[in-house]
């Protein structure tokens, strides 16, 4: 057996051990999410949560999708110069937020006005898979 082979059945014994020994291990949630409610006629907002990751492992958010928008994506900058956050990472053990300032997301080509009171429904995608779902209230700035 190689080495590389041993460690990857130790660390999946581990993992294992570590599942049963805790009955079930946490996963990875978006939380505290919220949308800012758009100006009169815009077609793109922001949008803000909490990732966190109880698992022993970093994991990186590669996307965003919802049926609110044409489009939605990971940015950071101001308004008028945001770039592409193409992976965010989540340390293990550990938790990311996007929030005003910082890195959110953008809502692009809205399908409909946003109003305060209003409900947009958020799945943020990890590099392995996982669909992390949240409930977005919209708020005012």
């Amino acid at each position: 057996m190689t080495l590389v082979r041993r460690i990857g059945v130790m660390v999946g014994m581990l993992v294992l051990a570590g599942q049963a020994g805790s009955g079930q291990q946490a996963q990875p949630a978006a939380t505290g999410a919220w949308v800012l409610q758009p100006a009169p006629g815009a077609t793109s907002t922001a949008a803000y949560a909490v990732v966190e990751n109880p698992s022993m492992y970093e994991i990186y958010v590669v996307s965003v999708s919802t049926d609110a928008a044409g489009a939605a994506e990971v940015v950071t900058g101001p308004p008028d110069a945001v770039k592409p956050v193409p992976e965010l990472p989540v340390p293990a053990y550990g938790q990311t937020e996007l929030k005003p300032g910082g890195v959110h997301i953008r809502l692009k080509d809205l399908k409909q006005p946003l109003k305060e009171g209003d409900s947009v429904e958020l799945t943020l995608t990890t590099d392995g898979g996982l669909a992390l779902k949240v409930t977005a209230p919209v708020k005012k700035g």
